[in-house]
């Protein structure tokens, strides 16, 4: 695709980024948001492992069809439990054919068919699941996997040769005291290797191909180009470490998100376009007479950009000016002036016989992979576009103002990058550079429209800053290098390279291993317990049963994902904060109830009724094996706990910073913020370098005492 570079290249250099981002998903142990498990690992685990929803909440497995392929299982596979959300279960209440009523006197019995089967479709599209199984499929595919692995790690009549007996043994084993964090973790470090290595390889291959463009004039680089000084891969190494050091990459591409799935297609989508795209493409081939002619890539591209419209539908924003620009580029790449009069035919036919058509063909794929889930013809991205847009329910869960992008996300997740991206674009003028510009504006206009804001959203276009500020780093590069010739200083290279690293790392680091690692820490500890009364209790080769309750914010902690345990079956309860209950002023969402009166709540769920609660008789429930809570939360409700449902205290779980001070009194050395005590209470207090002390916010873990 790129003359100067090889394959082979190609492949060293994706090796290498793969073992870097495996590193980085390794290195994240925290939660950013709860929909990286709760919209790909808990529907991917419902799907190969789960079986009915334990969660406490209205959630189903979505289709028959999606039962009886999961009750075909083996009862040891199929004995772990579901939880699913309400954006997997909601669903049209009735279908009206008013429509088609009125009209039978006019039309044939099979059109009133016809019309009432389309009617039908469209009604449980808009008012169906706002999640499509597109973003699902790889976690789906990698638990396919694990799923067959674990079949013959626990399959003791498998046979082979003395030699390898000790080697298979052990593998096996191996798999065994670690199949809660090949669940878990797996996932991860599959989109390490599949998303953002590919997402980072393309940063590199797309200014790879801006910097090899022999119609690029050498004026749009400044006085860096100026006689060929430019090195011929500056620009893509810079693009590359923009990249593989961004903040915001390290922390979220990673996860497994559905942003990131469509960060990765759109990165790809513009490689594979890079010649139409920038303008290298002649649209026909030499022997072609001028006959119109795309390459297989480019249609590959935009099915790779209708697949992206499944998971998202607001990808829209970059893919509508992808086609628009690369089909009026495709009336302007042809010199003949016996040609040039069809323009506006080739323009209109480019985008309609090549970005519409494989841009529909990929929204068609997502569609079957929908319907073979969902067991109907489920139309996700109409659902969102029914709930989001027509309904402003997004609005539900936090708003912000129009401008919001522009002030804090933009500047948040570039971080350093910020003023680079800025000085880049301000020379931009009409250089193959403003097509980067044309994709990543739209994109984020489209998402200001919407009150409801969160930074992972412009994931996607985050890579495109990261080429256009790697530009602007080369140039900065080139001015140091000229400046330090003169005064003999400092290498340009160390130097960018430095602030990259100085003032990135950090927070990364920060945020990666300390800030919100409650949720992932909170499940490593009940795994653990729960695995060890398994083994403690294995003689009796019974299925153990464990319940969780967790009296937490809203999904605020991963379910069955991270509760894996051979042999074992875990009923999980969280509490609901669906739209059904947001929405309605006259109703009290669990999560809500809880947080004004968390005695009263807990008295009320666990058998103890009160006037005025608004808690459903079928919430009533048994105290659990184990019971997760907040600090303050916790305070205030401890005694009841461990008087009435006999629980005592068993671990704290360090979650967030809460607060820094100057230290008063030394009163715990800074060598003990690796752990909390195995059992008890972590102090509350840690001061660092006898100045600061350090206060945490903790999640408290309560255990019945009549199960131990």
């Amino acid at each position: 695709m790129l003359d100067c570079i090889n394959s082979s290249q190609i492949i060293w250099l994706y090796f290498w980024i793969s073992a870097y981002r495996i590193g980085n998903a390794w290195m994240i142990r925290t939660q950013f948001d709860p929909d990286e498990y709760w919209q790909t690992l808990e529907p991917a685990y419902c799907l190969v492992f789960g079986v009915g929803d334990h969660s406490g909440s209205l959630g189903s497995l979505g289709s028959h069809s999606s039962i009886n392929r999961i009750n075909q299982l083996p009862e040891k596979q199929r004995m772990h439990g579901c939880a699913l959300t309400w954006e997997w279960t909601r669903r049209s209440a009735s279908t009206s054919s008013a429509a088609t009523q009125s009209a039978s006197s006019f039309l044939s019995t099979s059109i009133i068919r016809i019309g009432q089967t389309f009617q039908t479709i469209i009604d449980q599209a808009l008012h169906g699941p706002v999640r499509s199984y597109v973003s699902v499929f790889p976690t789906y595919c990698y638990y396919l996997a694990c799923r067959s692995l674990f079949y013959w790690a626990y399959d003791d009549k498998s046979t082979f040769n003395d030699e390898d007996s000790g080697f298979q043994s052990r593998l096996k084993q191996f798999i065994r005291q670690h199949s809660t964090y090949i669940i878990s973790k797996g996932p991860a470090f599959f989109h390490a290797v599949l998303v953002a290595a590919p997402t980072d390889l393309s940063v590199w291959l797309i200014a790879s191909r801006m910097n090899n463009l022999k119609s690029l004039p050498a004026e749009n680089y400044g006085e860096i180009c100026a006689g060929n000084e430019c090195c011929s891969y500056s620009w893509q190494f810079w693009a590359l470490v923009c990249s593989i050091t961004s903040w915001f990459h390290g922390y979220a591409l990673v996860r497994t998100y559905a942003n990131s799935l469509e960060t990765v297609c759109l990165l790809v989508g513009i490689t594979l376009l890079g010649p139409d795209l920038f303008g290298e493409s002649r649209f026909s081939g030499p022997n072609s007479g001028g006959k119109h002619e795309l390459p297989r890539r480019t249609k590959v591209a935009f099915v790779l950009g209708g697949l992206s419209v499944c998971m998202r539908f607001t990808s829209l924003a970059a893919w509508i000016p992808i086609g628009l620009i690369i089909s009026f580029r495709s009336g302007k790449t042809t010199d003949s002036p016996r040609t040039k009069k069809n323009s506006h035919f080739r323009m209109m036919r480019t985008l309609l016989g090549c970005c519409v058509p494989f841009g529909f063909f990929g929204v068609l794929m997502g569609c079957c992979i929908d319907r073979w889930f969902y067991g109907f013809w489920a139309i996700p991205f109409l659902g969102n576009i029914h709930f989001n847009v027509l309904l402003g329910q997004g609005s539900l869960y936090g708003t912000h103002p129009f401008l919001w992008y522009a002030y804090a996300g933009i500047p948040a997740i570039c971080g350093i990058l910020l003023p680079f991206f800025l000085w880049d674009i301000s020379s931009i003028n009409s250089s193959p550079r403003s097509i980067l510009l044309g994709i990543i504006s739209p994109y984020i206009a489209l998402h200001s429209l919407s009150e409801h804001k969160e930074f992972r959203f412009l994931l996607p276009v985050l890579p495109l800053i990261c080429i256009l500020a790697g530009h602007a780093s080369c140039r900065l590069v080139h001015v140091i290098d000229n400046a330090a010739s003169k005064s003999h200083g400092a290498n340009g290279t160390k130097v960018v390279f430095s602030i990259f690293i100085l003032l990135n790392y950090p927070h990364l680091i920060y945020l990666g291993i300390i800030h919100q690692r409650g949720p992932i820490a909170v499940n490593e500890y009940l795994s653990s317990a729960i695995n060890e009364g398994a083994l403690r209790d294995s003689r009796s080769n019974e299925i153990q049963e464990y319940s969780i309750h967790y009296l937490t914010s809203c999904h605020s902690v991963p379910l069955y994902s991270h509760l894996h345990t051979p042999n074992v079956r875990v009923y999980a309860w969280h509490l609901d904060c669906s739209p059904d209950c947001r929405s309605h002023h006259d109703r009290v969402c669990e999560s809500d109830a809880f947080l004004n009166d968390p005695l009263g709540f807990v008295m009320s769920a666990y058998g103890h009724s009160l006037d005025g609660s608004c808690i459903e008789e079928a919430m009533m429930k048994a105290p659990p094996s184990f019971l997760v809570v907040m600090q303050d939360d916790a305070e205030v409700i401890e005694s009841l706990l461990m008087k009435k449902l006999k629980m005592s205290h068993v671990a704290s779980i360090r979650h967030t910073i809460k607060s820094l001070s100057w230290n008063k009194r030394a009163t715990y050395n800074a060598t003990d913020l690796e752990k909390c005590p195995p059992h008890g209470r972590c102090p509350k207090v840690f001061t660092i370098f006898s100045t600061i002390d350090v206060h945490f916010n903790h999640l408290e873990i309560y255990r019945n005492s009549l199960n131990k």
